[in-house]
């Protein structure tokens, strides 16, 4: 595992903080940590020491969309900031939550890619407007998702995958499944992001039955994990 489990008040949470420029914070919060909204992260920031006057959200949509953060709220599944004393955030529940910044830490995004989002290539369009042109420049962490050992899927959407990225998947078995971190992971890799700064946290939020949330063995009743990132002020 990449991150250690850590607590605070609130719950418990994951710290990538370490894996980008100075600067640059990086949390996933965990199952049980009951408020994800804008301002309830704030909180949860000011008590890291790290103080923010925003945390920018999006309306959720399974899209390709990328958006700024100036442009939230609005339907879109990933967005790009760049102003200091500011986070951008996505929650997920078994979808797969990507955090990119550039190397100076003056571009930074967080990235919803469910399968809907990984097929429409959502991560390169967010990775291409973080770099500005370097994505040798680019530091990224794929946060806890639904794995393969959890994840079957129809012979059509796998089909769909085979199709989008020839070569990308291992053969379908019996029942065809998807690595969709693996997938997002690949994509960067292949855009140019260097493949020692594509960091990607192993657990399968199917299987963390105490740590994660997750929408397939949950159903209605998961909660969601939050995913931030930005620059202090």
């Amino acid at each position: 595992m990449l991150s250690d489990v850590r607590q605070c008040p609130r719950g418990s949470y994951l710290d990538a903080s370490a894996l980008f420029p100075e600067g640059v914070f990086a949390h996933v919060t965990l199952k049980g940590f009951e408020n994800v909204d804008p301002e309830a992260l704030r909180s949860f920031l000011r008590e890291r020491g790290q103080v923010v006057h925003a945390v920018h959200r999006v309306d959720q949509v399974h899209s390709g969309t990328v958006v700024s953060a100036d442009q939230s709220p609005c339907p879109a599944d990933a967005l790009v900031g760049s102003a200091a004393g500011e986070a951008v955030r996505v929650v997920t529940a078994d979808c797969v939550p990507i955090l990119l910044a550039n190397d100076s830490g003056s571009r930074y995004a967080a990235v919803h890619a469910g399968w809907k989002g990984t097929l429409a290539r959502i991560v390169e369009g967010a990775a291409a407007r973080v770099a500005g042109g370097d994505m040798a420049a680019l530091t990224a962490y794929v946060g806890p998702a639904i794995g393969p050992c959890c994840y079957a899927v129809d012979g059509e959407r796998f089909a769909a995958f085979d199709r989008e990225f020839p070569g990308w998947l291992p053969p379908a078995g019996s029942v065809p499944t998807l690595d969709l971190q693996s997938i997002n992971a690949h994509m960067l890799e292949a855009a140019g992001v260097p493949r020692d700064a594509i960091h990607v946290e192993e657990r399968c939020t199917a299987c963390s039955l105490g740590l994660c949330c997750s929408y397939r063995r949950d159903g209605e009743r998961a909660g969601r994990m939050a995913s931030l990132i930005g620059r202090t002020a």
